[in-house]
């Protein structure tokens, strides 16, 4: 209801609130504060159409000039951080919190199949094996692209736990993994095949 009508959280409760008593429905509707705790957590499940072969996923990184697809990118939100009741009670500078937002597309229909909001102080790797996690088990995903700022142990055995491919680029100064797991053993090979 509050997305459906724009209305804040507050107006929303109250609303709900008036339209269940003409029905004569005697049920309680959560406060604010309740609704505020679990729209934070609130799990969304991002619609999509099922295309026949595996997902071919692609992961931009935030400061990329160069990435190939303009279709999927990362955002940033600026927003008041805590402590903004203080600053503008006792003066200084309002502190700001950037959020960000990374997603992940279909690369044949262009359609966003993950998405994960994290704070600025996570950095590119650790977000893509939240973005496969999104994806639902029973789906094959037969690539996940991404550029080099991805070139970590825990994407690459992501990815090589759904049975992926990944097209991942090697940092500038990348040397060989010891081939321990099989995201190790693929980043090897990419690393063998891009010199």
């Amino acid at each position: 209801m509050k997305v459906l009508f724009g209305m804040p959280l507050r107006q929303t409760t109250g609303f709900v609130e008036n339209l269940l008593r003409p029905v004569g429905l005697d049920w309680t509707v959560p406060d604010f504060s309740t609704l505020s705790r679990r729209q934070k957590n609130l799990a969304i499940n991002i619609p999509y159409r099922g295309l026949k072969g595996p997902l071919h996923l692609l992961i931009p990184s935030h400061g990329s000039k160069t990435n190939h697809c303009r279709a999927v990118d990362s955002a940033g939100i600026k927003g008041e951080g805590e402590g903004v009741w203080h600053a503008s009670k006792h003066g200084g500078p309002k502190p700001q919190v950037w959020r960000r937002i990374d997603l992940g597309i279909d690369e044949q229909t262009l359609e966003i199949r993950a998405a994960e909001i994290t704070g600025s102080h996570i950095g590119d790797a650790p977000v893509p094996p939240y973005l496969l996690g999104q994806i639902p088990i029973g789906e094959e995903v037969g690539s996940v692209t991404a550029v080099g700022a991805y070139d970590t142990r825990k994407c690459h055995d992501a990815i090589a736990g759904r049975g992926a491919h990944a097209v991942i680029p090697p940092r500038k100064n990348a040397k060989p993994w010891q081939p321990v797991t099989g995201g190790a053993a693929a980043r090897n090979e990419i690393l063998r095949a891009s010199k």
